[in-house]
C-alpha cells in the first residue's frame, strides 16, 4: 500500500502546487500587461496636452498680443478636451484664461502655488507639474506649460491646466476590473488619480516602498501594502518620457481565491488516486500473501538436499519463481566455488582502484591549484604593477638626466627587464580574465603562436602541442588578450580529453561559410579566420554534444571545471559576428572550430610620440594626485613637474575631496583606482560632483572590471605608464 500511495501523494502535492503556480504567474503577467497598457493610455493623454500646445503656440494672435481672439481660439480648440488655457507674460501675469469666463477678470499677482515643481518631458521643450491645488480652479490640478518665443518681443509662457478627475476617465474607458486598486501617480510620487476612494487619496504621497521600487526599475511586480491597509500583489509601470507611474494593485486574497477551484479539482483527483490504489493494494495483498507464505514453506525445505520438486500454486509469477528458486540451488555449490576465486584476486583489483583514487586526487589538486592561481594573480598583478610603476618612472625621470652613454646603457637595460616584468603582468591579468575587450582588425596568426608559446611549458610531457598557420591569413576582428585566452582555453580543454597523452592541434585558415549553420551557434555565411584546435581524446556522445554550450554544464568531475569554457568561447565569436562548430565522435577525438569575421585591414596604432616636459598644453597646469602607495605616488608628481605642473598630492580619496574644496584652482587630477576607503571611481565622481567639468584620469594596475564599469566611464591609464604615456593623457583629457 506504501509502494502505491506515497508516490500519489507526492503527485498530487506537486499537482497542487504547480496549479497554484501557474495561477500566480497568469496573475502577475495580466497585473504587468495592464500596468504597461494603462501607462501608455498616461502617457497618450499627456503627450496630447503638448500636441494642443506645440499647435496654439504657433498662433498669429500670440505675436500680435490680440488676447481676445487668441482666447476664443484657445476655447475651441480645448473644448472637447476637458483642458483649459492659460497665457502667462514675461512679468509673470496672467494675459489669458479660458477657465474663466469670457471677459471676466484675470486673477492678479504672479504667485507660485506651495509645493509646485516641474519636470522637462523627452521633447525638451513642454514641462510637466506636480499635482497641485490650483488658485482659479480650487481643486488639484495638472499644468503643463512651454515657452512662446517672440521676436522684438518678451517670451510667453503657454500653459495647458487639466483636473486630476479628468484623469480618472481612465477607469471607465480601460473596463477596469472594480476589485482591482488603480492608481496614477506624478514624477514626484504624488497620487493624481485613484479608482478606490479618489477622495482621500488623491493628493496623498505614494508610500515609501512603491517610490523605491520607482526608483529602481521602471516595471515590475512586487508584493506591498495599499495605502488602505491591504495585502496585495502590486505591478507597476513608469513612463521614461513623462517620468508618471502607473500601479495596479490585487488584494492577495483574490489572487489565491483565484486559484483556489483548481486547487479542490487537484485534490479532489488526487483523493481518487489514492482511493484507487488502497484497493488495489488491498487486492494484490489477498492474492499474493498465501502462495508466499507457501513459496516460504517450500525455501525452507530447499536447503535439504536433493531439494523438492516445484509445486504448482496458481499464479503464474510464483510458480516461475519457485522453479528459478530450484534452479538457482542446483548452482549454489558452482557459485561458491567461483567465489572463492574471485576473493583470491580481490586484493589485485583493490590495489588497483587505489592506484586509480591516487590519479584522481592529485588531478583534483592540480585542478584547485589552477583555479587558486587564477584568483591570486589579479592581486599579485596590482602589487607588481605599483612597483614596477616606481621602478620605471624613476628610471625614466633618471634617463632624462643622465648623459653619459654608459649609465644610459646600464639604465636602459633596467628598463628592458622592468617592461618584461610589465608584460608579464599582463599575461597574469588576461589569464584572471580582468581586461576589458577592445575589438579591432587584427592578425590571428599572432594570437594563436602568442598562446602556443604559453601554452608549450604548461601542455604537460604526455602531450605534444603542433600548432599551423596559413602563411596568407586574413586580418580579423577580435580582442588580442582574449583571443590568446579563447586558444589557451580550447587547448587545455584538449589536452583534459586526452587523459593518457595525445596530440593537441592548433591551426588557423581561411574559410569562406557559402551558407549559415543549421545550428544557431554555427557562422553565417561570409568571409573567416577559423581556428581550430583538435584532440584525439575520447571525444563526445550526440547527448553532450547538444549541451556543451548550456551555461554550467560539464562531463568533468566536481572539481575539475566550472562548466562555463566553451559557453564563453561561443559568447566571444558570437560578440564579434563569428560562430563556433564541434566535430566529435566517441573515440574519435574532437575539433572546436571558431569563426571570426574577416576584417578589411589591419588596425596600427601609431607609436606614442614622446611629449617634451615644457608642453604648452600642460605648463603650469595645477594637477591633483590621489594614490595611496608612496613610491607610485612619489614618481608620478616628479614625473608631472617635468612636464611643467604644479602638484598637490593626497594619500586618498577622502583627502582629495579635501584638497579640491580648499583649493578652487585645481585644474585636473589623476587618480588611483584600488585604494581603501574611497576607490578611484568613487573619488573620481565625487570630484565631478564639486565641479561637473574636472577633467580626471584614473590610472590603475587592475581594477575591478564590474565595479570600475559601475563607478566610472572616462579615461583609464595602466599601470606602469612613463611620462609620455601621461602626458598624452593628460593632454587628452583636458582637451575634451
Amino acid at each position: 500500500m506504501l509502494a502505491v500511495l506515497i508516490p500519489a501523494l507526492i503527485a498530487g502535492g506537486l499537482l497542487i502546487w504547480t496549479v497554484y503556480s501557474q495561477q500566480r504567474n497568469f496573475v502577475e503577467r495580466q497585473m504587468a500587461e495592464t500596468a504597461r497598457a494603462l501607462s501608455l493610455v498616461v502617457d497618450r493623454e499627456i503627450g496630447q496636452r503638448e500636441v494642443l500646445l506645440e499647435v496654439l503656440a504657433a498662433s498669429p494672435y500670440l505675436k500680435t498680443e490680440d488676447w481676445a481672439a487668441f482666447d476664443a481660439q484657445a476655447r475651441e480648440a480645448t473644448a472637447d478636451s476637458g483642458a483649459w488655457i492659460v497665457v502667462f507674460g514675461a512679468d509673470g501675469l496672467q494675459k489669458v484664461n479660458t477657465r474663466l469666463p469670457p471677459g471676466a477678470p484675470l486673477p492678479k499677482g504672479a504667485g507660485r502655488a506651495p509645493g509646485l515643481s516641474w519636470t522637462k518631458t523627452e521633447s525638451g521643450r513642454m514641462q510637466v507639474s506636480n499635482l497641485f491645488h490650483g488658485s482659479v480652479a480650487k481643486e488639484e490640478i495638472i499644468s503643463f506649460n512651454i515657452p512662446v518665443e517672440r521676436a522684438g518681443a518678451p517670451p510667453l509662457i503657454l500653459a495647458a491646466g487639466a483636473t486630476a478627475e479628468s484623469f480618472g476617465q481612465v477607469w471607465i474607458d480601460q473596463n477596469f476590473p472594480q476589485t482591482w486598486t488603480g492608481s496614477i501617480i506624478d514624477a514626484t510620487g504624488l497620487i493624481v488619480a485613484r479608482n478606490r476612494n479618489p477622495a482621500e487619496m488623491v493628493g496623498k504621497s505614494a508610500s515609501p516602498t512603491m517610490r523605491g521600487h520607482f526608483a529602481r526599475v521602471h516595471s515590475g511586480v512586487a508584493k506591498t501594502r495599499t495605502l488602505d491597509g491591504v495585502p496585495s500583489l502590486t505591478a507597476w509601470s513608469t513612463s521614461p518620457g513623462y517620468g508618471w507611474s502607473f500601479v495596479v494593485a490585487v488584494p492577495l486574497s483574490e489572487v489565491a481565491g483565484q486559484a483556489r477551484q483548481s486547487l479542490l479539482w487537484g485534490m479532489g483527483l488526487g483523493l481518487c488516486v489514492l482511493g484507487f490504489g488502497a484497493v488495489l493494494a488491498i487486492y494484490a495483498a489477498r492474492s499474493l500473501a498465501r502462495p508466499v507464505e507457501r513459496l516460504a514453506d517450500a525455501a525452507l525445505a530447499w536447503t535439504e538436499s536433493p531439494p523438492p520438486a516445484p509445486f504448482p500454486t496458481g499464479t503464474k509469477e510464483i510458480d516461475a519463481l519457485a522453479a528459478a528458486l530450484r534452479e538457482a540451488g542446483a548452482k549454489v555449490a558452482a557459485q561458491r566455488a567461483e567465489l572463492l576465486n574471485l576473493n583470491a584476486s580481490l586484493e589485485a583489483r583493490v590495489t588497483e582502484r587505489t592506484r586509480e583514487l591516487a590519479e584522481a586526487m592529485e588531478s583534483l589538486a592540480q585542478a584547485q591549484k589552477m583555479e587558486a592561481i587564477g584568483r591570486l594573480t589579479g592581486g599579485v598583478a596590482h602589487d607588481f604593477n605599483n612597483l614596477l610603476m616606481a621602478v620605471l618612472g624613476n628610471l625614466d625621470l633618471l634617463s632624462r638626466r643622465l648623459s653619459d652613454p654608459k649609465h644610459v646603457r646600464y639604465l636602459e637595460q633596467a628598463r628592458a627587464a622592468g617592461e618584461r616584468g610589465a608584460k608579464l603582468t599582463g599575461q597574469l591579468l588576461a589569464f584572471s580574465r580582468r581586461q576589458r575587450l577592445e575589438v579591432k582588425a587584427m592578425d590571428i596568426g599572432q594570437a594563436v603562436e602568442a598562446a602556443a608559446a604559453l601554452l608549450r611549458p604548461t601542455i604537460g610531457g604526455a602531450h605534444r602541442l603542433e600548432v599551423a598557420v596559413a602563411p596568407d591569413l586574413w586580418p580579423a576582428l577580435g580582442d588580442a588578450t582574449q583571443v590568446e585566452l579563447m586558444v589557451v582555453n580550447l587547448s587545455l580543454n584538449a589536452r583534459d580529453a586526452m587523459v593518457s597523452g595525445g596530440v593537441v592541434s592548433i591551426s588557423a585558415t581561411n574559410v569562406t561559410v557559402l551558407a549559415g549553420g543549421r545550428r544557431a551557434e554555427g557562422p553565417a555565411a561570409g568571409d573567416y579566420v577559423m581556428i581550430a584546435v583538435t584532440d584525439t581524446g575520447e571525444g563526445m556522445t550526440p547527448d553532450v554534444v547538444s549541451r556543451v554550450f548550456e551555461p554550467f554544464f560539464t562531463t568533468k568531475p566536481l572539481g575539475k571545471g566550472s562548466g562555463l569554457g566553451l559557453p564563453q568561447v561561443l559568447g566571444l565569436a558570437k560578440q564579434l559576428g563569428g560562430g563556433v562548430e564541434i566535430d566529435t565522435a566517441p573515440d574519435q577525438g574532437s575539433t572546436v572550430r571558431v569563426y571570426l569575421p574577416r576584417a578589411e585591414a589591419l588596425d596600427t596604432v601609431a607609436p606614442s610620440m614622446d611629449i617634451a616636459p615644457d608642453s604648452t598644453a600642460l605648463n603650469g597646469l595645477r594637477v591633483l594626485l590621489v594614490d595611496d602607495d608612496l613610491g607610485v605616488r612619489t614618481v608620478t608628481a616628479q614625473m608631472l613637474k617635468d612636464l611643467g605642473c604644479r602638484v598637490t598630492l593626497a594619500e586618498s580619496g577622502e583627502q582629495a575631496l579635501d584638497r579640491m574644496r580648499e583649493d578652487p584652482d585645481l585644474q585636473a587630477a589623476l587618480v588611483d583606482f584600488a585604494m581603501p576607503g574611497l576607490s578611484g571611481g568613487e573619488t573620481a565622481a565625487g570630484l565631478r560632483w564639486e565641479r561637473a567639468d574636472f577633467p580626471v584620469v584614473i590610472m590603475t594596475g587592475y581594477a575591478d572590471l564590474e565595479e570600475l564599469a559601475e563607478t566610472w566611464a572616462g579615461p583609464v591609464m595602466h599601470k606602469p605608464f612613463n611620462m609620455a604615456d601621461l602626458a598624452r593623457e593628460m593632454v587628452r583629457a583636458i582637451s575634451k
